[in-house]
Formats: C-alpha cells, sequence, structure tokens
C-alpha cells in the first residue's frame, strides 16, 4: 500500500467527506474491519474510501498518509481493549498485573477483531521502516500515561526507569501473547505463558530493588 503525503487529492468527487472527528473515527473502524476481515494487504486507498463512504480526497483531508491511518488502527484497538487501566488504581504493581491480566484475558483474548488486527500490523510497526518514528511516538506515549499513573498510585514506589521498563516489557509480551492466542486458540497455554511472564517480571523487579537498597546502604 503506497502511502500519500498530500491531502489535496482528489478523486470520486461525488461523495465529500463530513468535517469532524466523528467521519475520522468513521474511516479508522473501516480500516479496523477490513483488517481484521481480509489482512493487511485488503487495506487499499479504494477498498477504504468505499467501505468508509468517503471519497479519496476526503480520505486525505482526515490523514495526510495512509500510515497514520495504521497507526490510528493500532492505537484505538489497543485503547478499546486497555483505556481502562488508565483508571485503575493499583496499590502495588503486583495488583496492577492483576488487573492487567483480567482486561487481557476476559477481554483481548476473547476478541477475534482485536486480535486479528493486532496479530496483522504488529509485525508491521515494529519492522517496517517506514513506521519507525511513528512506532517512538505511539508507543513511547502509552508507557508515559500508564508510568504516570502508576507512580501517583503506587504505595510500594519503584524507580522511575524500573517501572518504564517494566511497563513496556507488559505492553510487548501482551502483544506477543495476543498474536500466539490469534494463531493458536488455546486460551490454557496463553494463561500458562502469562504466569511464566509475571513470575520472571516480578522476579527481576525483586532483584533490581534489593540491588538498590544495598547500594544505598
Amino acid at each position: 500500500m503506497t502511502a500519500r503525503t498530500s491531502a489535496s487529492t482528489t478523486a470520486d468527487s461525488g461523495r465529500a467527506a463530513p468535517p469532524g472527528p466523528r467521519t475520522r473515527a468513521l474511516i479508522v473502524n473501516a480500516a479496523g474491519d477490513l483488517i481484521a476481515e481480509q489482512g493487511y494487504e485488503a487495506l487499499t486507498v479504494s477498498a477504504l474510501a468505499a467501505r468508509a463512504g468517503v471519497s479519496k480526497g476526503g480520505l486525505y483531508h482526515h490523514f495526510d498518509r495512509m500510515n497514520d491511518v495504521v497507526i490510528a488502527v493500532y492505537e484505538a484497538t489497543a485503547k478499546s481493549i486497555v483505556g481502562e487501566l488508565r483508571n485503575s488504581r493499583p496499590k502495588n504493581f503486583d495488583e496492577y498485573l492483576n488487573q492487567v491480566e483480567l482486561v487481557v484475558f476476559e477481554r483481548l483474548l476473547k476478541d477475534p477483531r482485536a486480535l486479528r488486527i493486532i496479530s496483522e500490523l504488529y509485525p508491521l510497526l515494529m519492522f517496517d521502516p517506514s513506521f519507525s518514528d511513528t512506532r517512538k511516538d505511539s508507543f513511547g506515549n502509552m508507557v508515559e500515561i500508564m508510568s504516570g499513573v502508576l507512580a501517583e498510585s503506587l504505595q510500594s514506589k519503584i524507580d522511575e526507569q524500573q517501572l518504564r521498563m517494566a511497563i513496556n516489557s507488559v505492553g510487548v509480551f501482551l502483544v506477543g501473547l495476543a498474536v500466539s492466542q490469534g494463531a493458536s486458540n488455546d486460551l490454557a497455554h496463553s494463561r500458562k505463558l502469562w504466569r511464566w511472564f509475571k513470575s520472571m517480571l516480578n522476579a527481576r523487579l525483586a532483584q533490581e530493588s534489593t540491588a538498590a537498597q544495598a547500594e544505598d546502604d
């Protein structure tokens, strides 16, 4: 799919794009549907414009590049699944992991649409150089938001760098878990992987905390 940089490109002039965020959300939802139903390769300019009911010019009125559509779909999918964690106020990191576990196993891994979107887009976002800058901004923002939330709520404080590392590790692991679940449809195996990851992460945090205390002494 070729990325476009100009918002002035017009086609299908019979359908103008209504202004405002509602149309942008409509485009993002249509793009997500195409990816979930047919895979990333189905996300062409023509197919998206037709699915969203806007002109190609209207599409570029809301998105400068098709890469921006992809990022928007990924962010919308992530927000729809784990956005509620932003409102969580866990007292310790293990409580936060328990909240993550609830969201993941009760929502994410039971949502075929989200699983397909993540499976299709994550490798693209990770390994396609054209997404390098937007990937860093998008993922970095997610880590910063959750770091801020936990820094305020955790009663047992964690070093800021360690906290960001842990949140980033959780995010990366969950994406991999979603990809694995989408391929295998084996929820029991996913739970086993999560328990292993949770144990390893807690052990690492405990080890680093002990080392930091030893340095202080």
